[in-house]
């Protein structure tokens, strides 16, 4: 199956499932009523598979937030450009990281395991047998291992063109020693000709490597979300009876 097929067919049955008790909600208070266990496992996948969307849109939203991070520094900040910077990257590794988290809860809703929200760990869904028996766990274990990579490595350089904590200390200190010397009404040690062609550069590296991150934990996500379309529809049918 195609990605974005993927993607669609998933919310399709899912989230627009014509059986879907928030079909039902009445404007007036907005309560979701559920008549049966059905209607109610089947909103708490499409609740689950959406904040597994709305995680990865997130992850996107923080590198257009980098794209324009150094562009779209506000005039009235004692925030340095580089600092600026650095957060939009740390909110990257925070996004992109968090995708995981999501995919257990979707994982715990599709099987119905009930286990609550704040008690689900990596170790405890992917040996739990239910899991394993539909080969969800190695799914898993594939998207933790691709959304944890920066975080393990603590965010340093794993292969040539990585995030470099070295590199970006250098353009750091370029930038705060300049910011210090104009306060100080001194003249800038570095050119800020030469100042925004290392920033830029820095940062076209940055949004290339975010974005072929992001682009391999989706397509693990994906391979997710194909097993997890034939468990929906038995479960489904299972609550019907």
């Amino acid at each position: 199956m195609d990605g974005d097929e993927d993607i669609l067919e998933i919310m399709r049955e899912i989230i627009l499932d014509k059986e879907s008790p928030l079909k039902k909600v009445d404007a007036s208070n907005l309560e979701v009523p559920i008549a049966n266990a059905m209607e109610g496992y089947i909103l708490a996948c499409s609740q689950s598979l959406s904040v597994v969307s709305t995680s990865i849109d997130k992850a996107r939203l923080s590198i257009e937030v980098l794209g324009a991070s150094y562009k779209s520094l506000p005039d009235e900040t004692q925030v340095t450009a580089d600092e600026f910077i650095e957060f939009a990257i740390e909110n990257y590794f925070i996004r992109s990281s968090a995708i995981y988290d999501r995919c257990l809860i979707f994982v715990n809703r599709l099987l119905d395991l009930g286990i609550a929200n704040e008690s689900i760990v990596h170790e405890l869904i992917v040996t739990n047998d239910h899991v394993k028996k539909y080969g969800l766990n190695e799914k898993l274990k594939a998207i933790r291992k691709k959304c944890t990579e920066y975080r393990v490595q603590r965010n340093k350089i794993v292969h040539h063109g990585r995030y470099s904590e070295e590199v970006f200390n250098g353009i750091s200190a370029m930038h705060k020693i300049n910011s210090w010397q104009k306060v100080s009404g001194e003249k800038p040690s570095f050119s800020d000709e030469i100042v925004d062609k290392m920033t830029h550069e820095f940062i076209d590296i940055q949004l290339d490597e975010f974005s072929a991150h992001l682009e391999s934990i989706e397509a693990k996500v994906h391979e997710l979300y194909e097993l997890s379309l034939p468990i929906y529809q038995t479960k489904k049918n299972d609550l019907r009876q």
